[in-house]
């Protein structure tokens, strides 16, 4: 027996037809919903969640007063939607993000219908074909109502290429890492601190990498976005180098010597050789490296472009070098200002010790032991034994008879103004010797420093564009519509979306470098045995005393605050 239920469609509206003469209880609600359930039209959206049992009633009503009827009842129950879809792109062009909601008993999205809707919004490039399939999908597959958002059209951000590098070839003198070397036994050798760094003639020293061109990037318009080259620079061989005859992009020694570099350009230093500096030598200044195999005597000056190496003592004399400075036996000195009241400045929180011995060095610096001398170092300063009473100033670090926790050298009175670690076996000394230690934070990278200065300019250079077009566009409004305020207005408006989008990657630029800048490393004192009263670290205006005796101490400077640990 067929069903006196059936179901039609005009246009989008779905009707519920029950035969002429049914009774009212062969379509109650529940008879109604099964109906409905069974049909074609299941999916359109019901008028009300409660429409089978509203019709019933309305169709009791109607029998009621008209049983004898021979028309059919009918009434709209639902309403066909077909999938929809909302396209959204972002303030700087870069992003299309489209949301799709599954229809009511209507047509699904089809991959053809998504693309001429990105046409319909001037969308050309970076259409992202697999998101098209899965709103596809989407509007095939899950429920009547449910949403998807995807992005389906990404554009590209420009990449500036790289400007010219320079590659060296070999180790840098200057800034060879002086390292006791391993004895057979496996022990350290203080007094060897490994081979002096030579090259030969016809060695490579340095490789230009030249620039590499910029990739450009694109809006979802399919606008381009300018991307710069890299810039070129030229070689700069110094002396005793040369370009090579056979690579353009390299340069070669020209004589046997010890390398230094600097950018772009590398030269090759010989080296001076004496026995001793004293009255009979005069103070010595040699463009180049010296190495001295007996001493440098009271009131000597050794000044040099390279690295300086004293095989003896140096007493009360002043040594000079662009590069490391070695002394293989020690630096003796004294106070030049002991009068009355030295002991008294000696005891000060400031005090700084005046002295007989200077050694300043552009790289690093090593003595077997020293006292009342100062040692300024870019790259740090190593001692075999101990430091009394010295004045150091390093970027590098301060290592007193080893490093970590095998330093067993002893750090006793002066003052040390460092912004790296700092290992040694005692710190101070049982009479309670006032010892400072000075901390700063590590110096900012030049580069990175450059780098933010150019991306300021730019930022700034760009906004000035940006004002100077918008009063472009201001005009505009005045012009009598026609082609050519069409056209200006177009490429004024194409402008305004590649300036904006490069400040949007300018200001993201400058704000990782500001960030890099507060961030600082955790500087240590690791002190391996035992630690006295009279120590005092110093950060800007933060203090630490020492009061007491202690074992094996680390002290930490972290997060710009001074903390003590102990060195389990």
């Amino acid at each position: 027996m067929s069903s006196p239920v059936s179901f039609r469609v005009s246009e989008r509206d779905v009707y519920i037809i029950i035969d002429a003469g049914t009774r009212p209880s062969e379509v109650k609600a529940e008879q109604l919903q099964k109906a409905w359930q069974a049909s074609d039209y299941s999916a359109a959206k019901l008028l009300d969640p409660q429409m089978m049992a509203q019709t019933a009633t309305k169709y009791a009503q109607h029998f009621s007063k008209d049983s004898n009827s021979s028309i059919s009842f009918q009434v709209i129950i639902a309403e066909i939607f077909d999938a929809d879809l909302n396209l959204l792109v972002s303030d700087d062009d870069m992003k299309v993000t489209a949301s799709a909601i599954v229809g009511f008993g209507g047509k699904p999205l089809t991959q053809e219908a998504i693309i001429a809707k990105l046409k319909e919004k001037k969308v050309t490039s970076g259409i992202q074909r697999k998101a098209i399939d899965a709103l596809v999908e989407h509007t095939n597959e899950a429920p009547p109502g449910a949403e998807l958002s995807v992005t389906v059209a990404k554009g590209k951000y420009p990449i500036n290429g790289s400007n010219a590098k320079f590659k060296p070839l070999a180790d840098d003198a200057r800034k060879r890492v002086l390292r006791p070397q391993l004895r057979e036994d496996g022990t350290a050798d203080m007094r060897d601190l490994g081979a002096q760094v030579t090259v030969d003639p016809e060695q490579p020293l340095l490789q230009k990498i030249p620039p590499s061109k910029g990739r450009p990037g694109f809006t979802v318009f399919g606008q381009e976005l300018e991307a710069h080259d890299g810039e070129d620079r030229d070689f700069k061989p110094g002396e005793g180098t040369r370009v090579s005859e056979t690579d353009s992009n390299l340069i070669v020694a020209d004589r046997t010597g010890m390398p230094s570099f600097n950018d772009n350009s590398v030269q090759v230093d010989d080296v001076m050789q004496l026995n001793n500096v004293d009255v009979s030598t005069g103070h010595v200044k040699f463009k180049g490296s010296v190495i001295v195999s007996g001493n440098v005597s009271e009131g000597m000056k050794v000044t040099c472009s390279g690295d300086i190496t004293v095989g003896g003592y140096v007493d009360s004399a002043e040594l000079y070098a662009d590069g490391n400075i070695t002394v293989r036996k020690g630096c003796i000195g004294r106070l030049l200002n002991s009068g009355e009241t030295a002991e008294h400045d000696e005891d000060a929180d400031d005090w700084i010790p005046d002295v007989s011995t200077k050694l300043v060095a552009g790289g690093s610096i090593w003595c077997a032991y020293a006292q009342y001398s100062c040692l300024d170092s870019q790259n740090g300063v190593h001692t075999d034994k101990q430091l009394t009473h010295c004045h150091v100033i390093t970027k590098g670090q301060l290592a007193i008879g080893g490093e970590g926790r095998n330093a067993r050298g002893k750090l006793i009175g002066g003052t040390i103004e460092t912004c790296d670690h700092i290992y040694c076996g005692q710190l101070g000394a049982p009479a309670g010797t006032k010892t400072r230690i000075y901390w700063s934070l590590p110096p900012v990278d030049p580069q990175s420093l450059e780098h933010l200065k150019n991306m300021r300019g730019v930022l700034a250079k760009t906004l000035a564009r940006i004002k100077v077009v918008q009063q472009g566009l201001d005009r505009c409004k005045t012009l009598e519509d026609g082609p050519k305020k069409l056209e200006y207005e177009t490429k004024l408006k194409g402008e305004l979306r590649k300036l904006k989008a490069r400040i949007v990657t300018t200001r993201i630029s400058i704000d990782s470098v500001l960030e890099a800048f507060e961030n600082h490393p955790v500087l240590r004192t690791m002190v391996s045995k035992e630690v006295f009263p009279g120590i005092l670290f110093i950060f800007k205006e933060k203090s630490l005393r020492i009061k007491e005796h202690r074992n094996g101490t680390m002290f930490l400077l972290q997060d710009k605050q001074l903390r003590v640990d102990s060195l389990v």
